[in-house]
């Protein structure tokens, strides 16, 4: 089965969007991350008093994943434990199990911490040697085998299979992408820093002495930039392809590319994988990032009441 990963800060959308070329259903990148949700995520990560770890770009409610993924035309299953300790190899055998019998029926997978703690589409197994064969950010270095008794480095489980087309009603598709799009922004999906108010939550930290992790904050601006752009285009092509919403879609567009524009200075001032080096400790420079984040939240807010409007003109309000 020939899939490749496609290339997408955001790895899970970049693995569906390959799994979904390799099932002869395309779609831009841009509409795989708007439709799902995936461009409108941000939480900030924290452990220990250590803010912007890299885990927060990961940080989702992976069980409503699998509705949203339906939006993209396929139907999805998922297999998902959090396991430590002694229960890890428990979880691990479970889900061996579990992935094995949907790739011996030809499906391929979408699974988590595969040779790096990223996504990655799975297109088999190797019985004799122990351990799956993917396509991961670092496959191309590594090679195709990941070794199950390295899994899961980090307690965490995570499998997508396919089943069967969706077939999406349109409407219904355009109005669960928005109203994820706002459940996200009000950070909805769990109980940590997250949406909107995860911008102001980082900017406080960088305005005080908080301890932010370099590659964390830089990774997590990297994924938030690219995120925030691709669903500046879904909008895009929403508002030309719906006319009666142009005008609050419109609008809402304009906002995230103005978010993305306030940000993209942090990009350089917090490039990955360097961090920045000394940047991240100078006062002048995190008062300006945090500037930057604060700027950022006020343009996503006005995105979304921006939403809110082109939601209720959908539903004839």
């Amino acid at each position: 089965m020939a899939a490749k990963l496609a290339p997408n800060w955001t790895t899970a959308a970049g693995a569906l969007e390959g799994v979904l070329a390799a099932a002869g259903m395309p779609l831009p990148r841009h509409a795989v991350m708007g439709l799902t949700g995936h461009a409108w995520h941000l939480c900030l990560a924290e452990q220990a008093g250590v803010y912007a770890l890299p885990s927060g770009p990961h940080d989702l409610d992976w069980g409503a994943m699998v509705e949203r993924y339906a939006r993209t035309g396929l139907r999805w299953e998922r297999f998902g434990r959090r396991a430590e300790g002694p229960a890890v190899a428990a979880a691990r055998a479970e889900a061996i199990a579990w992935a094995a019998e949907r790739l011996d029926a030809g499906q391929l997978l979408i699974g988590f911490d595969f040779q790096v703690h990223e996504f990655a589409i799975v297109r088999g197994y190797d019985r004799d040697r122990g351990g799956f064969l993917v396509e991961s950010v670092l496959s191309d270095d590594l090679g195709e085998f990941a070794p199950w008794d390295e899994w899961p480095a980090l307690g965490i489980v995570e499998l997508f299979a396919p089943l069967e087309a969706s077939e999406p009603d349109p409407d219904e598709a355009v109005g669960g992408a928005l109203t994820t799009a706002l459940e996200l922004m009000a950070g909805d999906d769990g109980p940590k820093r997250r949406g909107t108010a995860a911008f102001e939550a980082w900017a406080e930290v960088l305005e005080g002495d908080g301890e932010v992790d370099r590659a964390g904050n830089a990774y997590t601006l990297a994924v938030l930039q690219a995120a925030r752009s691709d669903g500046a285009d879904f909008l895009h092509d929403l508002a030309e392809g719906i006319p009666a919403l142009a005008q609050p879609l419109g609008e809402a567009e304009r906002a995230v590319r103005d978010l993305t524009q306030a940000l993209s200075p942090l990009l350089t001032l917090f490039p990955f994988p360097a961090g920045g080096h000394g940047n991240i400790a100078n006062p002048g420079l995190r008062e300006a990032a945090a500037n930057a984040l604060r700027r950022a939240a006020s343009h996503e807010r006005h995105a979304a009441a921006a939403i809110a409007a082109a939601l209720a003109l959908l539903a004839g309000e």
